[in-house]
This record gives structure tokens, C-alpha cells and sequence, in this order.
């Protein structure tokens, strides 16, 4: 699986990744509260605000996610999400899937929730 980096999740470019879920924390490092029910992520290397489509092909759901934390911290995993877009995704009983991300650009993030 990639690592997933600023050049690499380009927009409307499409890979595969490896992520988990967490659902635990007060603040996340951009300073927000944390919300386990969000639809946000935490990434080692994407910017703050970064918008970005993940869709689980095992169970050809989507979501777009938000980047507001750092993370995770285990080795091979690209995306933490909040427990919310992991449960749309249908991914909390595996704990770990592999998704298909694809940055959105700025107009497609402003359409966005």
C-alpha cells in the first residue's frame, strides 16, 4: 500500500490504502474537539482541511472525510478515521480495511458537507 502524501493523493486520482478507526480523544492536533460520530480523519501528512472521497470497495459505500488530526501511528496504515465514517463505511467489524481514496479538489470540497 502507498504512503499517503500531499503529491501522491492528488485530485481526482484514485488509490488504494490501508486504514483503521479510533474513537477516543479530546482534541485533535488542529485544535478541534474531537468527535468519534464525525466524518473526519486523521493523516501523518496531509494538511488540515484536506477533503478527501474514501470509498470501501468491499462494500461500495462512500464517504468524504475531513483531515483534522495526525495519524495513526501504526506501521502500514495510511488513515485513522473518526468511528462515524468508519461505521458508513462498514468497516467497524473488520477494524481495518482497504479503501480506495481520491483527494477532492477545492470547488468539490466547497460542494461538500
Amino acid at each position: 500500500m502507498l504512503q499517503l502524501t500531499t503529491g501522491i493523493a492528488s485530485a481526482n486520482e484514485e488509490y488504494l490504502i490501508t486504514a483503521s478507526y479510533y474513537s477516543s480523544g479530546a482534541v485533535t492536533a488542529s485544535g478541534e474537539r474531537f468527535d468519534q460520530d464525525g466524518f473526519t480523519a486523521a493523516s501523518r501528512t496531509l494538511p488540515f482541511g484536506t477533503r478527501l472521497q474514501v470509498t470501501n470497495p468491499a462494500t461500495g459505500r462512500s464517504v468524504i472525510v475531513r483531515i483534522n488530526d495526525r495519524g495513526p501511528f501504526v506501521r502500514g496504515r495510511a488513515l485513522d478515521l473518526a468511528k462515524g465514517a468508519a461505521e458508513a463505511l462498514g468497516m467497524i467489524s473488520a477494524g481495518v480495511a482497504t479503501l480506495k481514496i481520491a483527494r477532492l479538489t477545492s470547488e468539490e470540497a466547497s460542494n461538500s458537507p
